[in-house]
């Protein structure tokens, strides 16, 4: 009886965690967003990343999404303007970029793909994050 109880507590307290919730028939979680995870742009053009869930402080692989991505010098200036599909964890710029200063990520979507599932998540609007290279 101990064990069963057990069992239903970590299955109530693990269905607490999660961020989804599902209202008017669909999907939605606020709490998502994209994390840099490793920043080569000024050496060799590249950039890692993933969706994360900021609730949780995880990155989630098996979301993804649709983006544009655009680096900033330090004055603000656009110095490379590009998109990218989501299913792969990285993107390859077209070269380095030394004088890189900001990343900005905009989702084309307010929401996400669970590429096991192929269900959307949404969002109350897209994605979007600046993000200071190192």
């Amino acid at each position: 009886m101990r064990i069963k109880l057990l069992f239903l507590c970590l299955f109530l307290s693990a269905a607490g965690l999660q961020a989804q919730e599902k209202i008017n028939g669909r999907w939605v979680d606020n709490n998502l967003t994209i994390w840099v995870e490793d920043d080569q742009i000024r050496k060799e053009g590249v950039l890692y990343y993933c969706v994360a869930d900021t609730s949780r402080g995880v990155c989630i692989r098996n979301l993804s999404t649709g983006f544009e991505l655009k680096l900033y010098d330090a004055q603000g200036k656009v110095i490379y303007e590009g998109f990218a599909s989501g299913r792969h964890p990285g993107v390859k710029l077209p070269k380095a970029y030394a004088n890189a200063y900001e990343v900005e990520i905009t989702a084309f979507k307010p929401w996400v793909i669970n590429k096991s599932t192929a269900t959307k998540i949404h969002q109350d609007k897209a994605i979007r994050v600046k993000y200071r290279v190192k």
